[in-house]
């Protein structure tokens, strides 16, 4: 049986620094979250912060990044919830699945009450923080899916990339775990790695799932946690028949988010109008020969191909630009011609009277969809010590 971790035992973490502009800007990017609903806390041991700090070796990139993705998530889910529920979402019991140290959930009072929402999680630190943090009611998870019982029934059952990481008889396994655990008319939303997102010269098997023991969580066993790919035909048959649709790409513009309905008379026609919203990178940041912020990156989107524009704040100074520039690489990495043309290039004077300590922490890169919707593609300091060299 799963039982709520005590939350007394795991000291509390020194959380990872946040500054507190990230606080105002998500609470004016999230309509309906307020001040007093968000916590910033990340805990240390968050594996989806600190494997992309790893990765790019700064702090100001890798918070973007997380809360970026956190942004996005929330959108869809948002999205998801509304088409489906209408004014009925917030009444509905909502269990964050795999929910790691809480990247989803420290958005979601905008759309659930924490009281009816849970949290689970094989990482008992992770179930402990997210209940201390977010207030919400934890689940400890077991790498066997039959000993995961809780005795709730969820209108919402949230697993954003755990299939994504499991071997064929425990995919099959939990998804079939979870299905069971659902309201009469609930449904499950869960992301996997499609296909199209094998490297060269990799290909599915015949089965239609491919695993690696790899992953980013070094802390989970390789034979249960690794890096998974799965054919729609794979996930269709796992389903054994209970309605879904397939949102392409819908997780962080990566992974493919599936919708399964517990009701197999449940229409789900209603989520082919869920938007991606806008995506981009900040590739670079520097100053010039003449002493100006030179930057440079990409903005797009999956559902209309180029965005509406990019702007940029830095300091007092703020821009508006239309993204021009060939990015054939965009346009091949998301195998979308339509995101060819959405490279962006500026160049800023430093702020007179500002020393570079100072100005450093004003920079803000967001991009703007056509109906626009916002992502943040970069908040922190305009220059640090990789990128302060004069170009």
């Amino acid at each position: 049986m799963t039982m709520n971790p005590d939350s007394s035992a795991d000291p509390v973490p020194i959380p990872v620094p946040v500054p507190a502009a990230w606080h105002e800007r998500l609470v004016r990017l999230v309509p309906g979250l307020t001040a007093a609903d968000l916590s910033l806390a990340i805990h240390p041991g968050d594996q989806m912060y600190s494997h992309s700090l790893a990765h790019h070796g700064q702090p100001d990139i890798a918070l973007s990044q997380y809360f970026a993705i956190s942004l996005q998530q929330f959108s869809v889910a948002r999205q998801v919830v509304r088409s489906l529920f209408g004014a009925d979402a917030g009444r509905l019991q909502w269990l964050d699945f795999a929910c790691g140290y809480g990247r989803l959930l420290r958005l979601l009072p905008a759309l659930v009450p924490p009281a009816q929402t849970w949290a689970s999680d094989i990482q008992a630190p992770a179930v402990a923080f997210v209940e201390r943090t977010f207030g919400v009611q934890g689940l400890l998870s077991s790498a066997d899916p039959e000993q995961f019982a809780p005795a709730e029934r969820f209108d919402v059952i949230w697993v954003a990339s755990l299939f994504s990481h499991l071997p064929g008889p425990l995919f099959r396994a939990w998804l079939a775990r979870l299905m069971h655990l659902l309201s009469p008319d609930g449904v499950i939303c869960f992301s996997v790695r499609d296909a199209s997102q094998l490297p060269p010269g990799m290909s599915l098997p015949e089965g239609g799932l491919l695993y690696s023991g790899d992953s980013e969580n070094a802390e989970l066993d390789p034979d249960i946690y690794g890096t998974t790919w799965a054919s729609e035909a794979y996930v269709r048959q796992a389903l054994a028949g209970q309605p879904y649709a397939r949102l392409p790409r819908a997780l962080a513009n990566e992974q493919d988010l599936y919708i399964a309905a517990a009701n197999p008379a449940r229409d789900l026609s209603a989520l082919t109008a869920i938007r991606r919203g806008p995506w981009g990178w900040l590739d670079r940041r520097r100053l010039d020969a003449d002493g100006g912020l030179e930057l440079e990156g990409w903005a797009g989107s999956l559902d209309d191909g180029q965005v509406d524009r990019v702007e940029i704040r830095f300091g007092s100074q703020a821009r508006s630009l239309a993204c021009t520039i060939d990015r054939p690489d965009v346009a091949h990495a998301f195998a979308d011609p339509r995101m060819a043309r959405v490279g962006w290039r500026c160049r800023l004077p430093w702020p007179g009277q500002v020393s570079e300590a100072d100005a450093a922490v004003s920079l803000e890169v967001q991009a703007v969809s056509r109906q626009d919707e916002r992502i943040v593609l970069y908040a922190g300091r305009a220059l640090d010590e990789t990128t302060a060299a004069v170009a």
